[in-house]
Parts: C-alpha cells; structure tokens; sequence
C-alpha cells in the first residue's frame, strides 16, 4: 500500500486488514447500466479501493434522471452517463483502472464488451438483454449479481438478497426468470410446491408493492433511498464475494 493509498483508503485497510485491501486492489468488477442503481455501485466500488472497474452504459444523461442517478446534474445533460462516470471515479481513486463503454450490451458484442472479472454486476433495465447478461455471466466471473426492480417503492428497510429463483413480488425478476428458463435453459420450478432449484444468481430485490404515481405522471416514480439502499447490497455482496473467492484461489 502506497502512501496515497494510507491517506485514501486506509479504512478499508483498517476494516478487511491489509491483505483483505491488496485482495480488493487486485480485483476487477464490471457494472452494467450505470442508472439509479448502478451509478452508486460504480461510486461505492470505487470508494472501497477496487483497482479495476468497467462500467458498460449507452444511455446518456438526462434531467429526468436527476432524482436518483449520480451523474446528472448541470454540465452533464446529454453527455455519456460513463464518460461523467469515469472522470468522477478517477479523481476518487487516481490509482484505479477504470474502463468506460459507451455502448448496450447484445448478443452481438457481448464477447467484445464484455471480458473476464471477478464479480459482474447487472444493473440494466431492459429484460431481454438482462437476461443474456446474466444467462452468460458465468463464462466472465465467478461472482455475478444482480437488480431488481426500484421503481414505485418507497421502504428501504424491505430491500432483500435472495437467489433469483427465490425472488417474490418483483416483476422484474419474474420476467427475467420466466426468459432464463424459456429461452436459456435454466431449471424450471417445481409444481409441487417444493422450493425451486436455486439458479446461481444472487439478486437485490425489494418484496414491497409497487406504489403508482401520485400526481398521474406517466410511469412510476422513483426515490433515491430505495435505488442507493440496493446499491449499497449489491456492493456488500460483491465485496464479499472477492474477498471469499480471492480466498479460494490462495
């Protein structure tokens, strides 16, 4: 550990020691979709001193996003949401490498966008590519996580960490489960009622209804607490999981 490092992160190496903080120097994470859940992910990994970081996202930045997504604010609008991304996290950790694409992950691409990490992370909204995201996810790391859906709910305290096949009330997850399943190969559940086989998938989801909007704005609202409360699981996990797997491998 640097000076630098002692200065920056020396809380990290205070709370996981110091070959917990090389482990986590070491490690690269890829986060897919850097919205109102991902931009956070982005800005917690990077605060816990990971040397590597690949955040993946087409979409640029848009006022309508400024509720819940780190990147906007004035100056940003209509730039890439990474591009703002990556200049953030490198003045957070001159040291990390941090790798921005600006592009939608495909069928097409995915070899080409996505490589090999330690712990990939989805954050996207749209179901198919979701689904080949994660459907794929074990052929570039051994820990892959992934969001459910935030919008319409208000209770942090409900946020959970479930595998995907255990998932209840999120109809993201639902979706993403039925296209597994149908169209990839994943084990179906039991009729039986039995608990379903697990599908190697850890996923941060919340189980409270959604809330429709209240001023008749089209779609849900969407409320940072909730979107930064999922971050925050899903950058735990992922710490846990290089810690766990780095641990395996020594």
């Amino acid at each position: 550990m640097n000076t630098s490092d002692t200065r920056r992160f020396g809380g990290i190496s205070r709370l996981f020691g110091p070959e917990g903080f090389e482990k986590l120097a070491q490690a690269s994470v890829t986060i897919v979709g850097v919205g109102g859940v991902g931009s956070w992910v982005a800005e917690a990994i990077a605060r816990t001193a990971v040397g590597t970081i690949t955040i993946i996202d087409g979409d640029t930045v848009e006022e309508s996003n400024t509720n819940r997504q780190m990147p906007a604010m004035d100056g940003a609008y209509g730039r890439y949401k990474v591009d703002v991304l990556s200049e953030r996290l490198r003045k957070i950790n001159p040291n990390a490498r941090i790798n921005a694409l600006s592009v939608f992950v495909n069928q097409d691409n995915f070899d080409d966008v996505i490589d090999r990490c330690d712990v990939l992370i989805d954050c996207i909204d749209s179901l198919s590519a979701k689904a080949l995201l994660l459907a794929r996810g074990k052929e570039k790391a051994p820990v892959v996580l992934t969001s459910g859906g935030a919008g319409g709910k208000v209770d942090a305290s409900l946020v959970s960490v479930a595998d995907i096949a255990h998932v209840e009330g999120d109809a993201l997850i639902a979706g993403l489960r039925l296209q597994l399943r149908k169209k990839y190969g994943f084990a179906k559940g039991s009729a039986s009622g039995k608990k379903a086989t697990p599908l190697g998938i850890t996923a941060v989801y919340s189980r409270e209804p959604v809330r429709p909007s209240q001023d008749e704005g089209e779609g849900f609202g969407v409320f940072m607490a909730v979107t930064a409360t999922f971050a925050m699981r899903l950058v735990q996990l992922a710490v846990e999981g290089i810690l766990c797997e780095q641990k395996k491998q020594a």
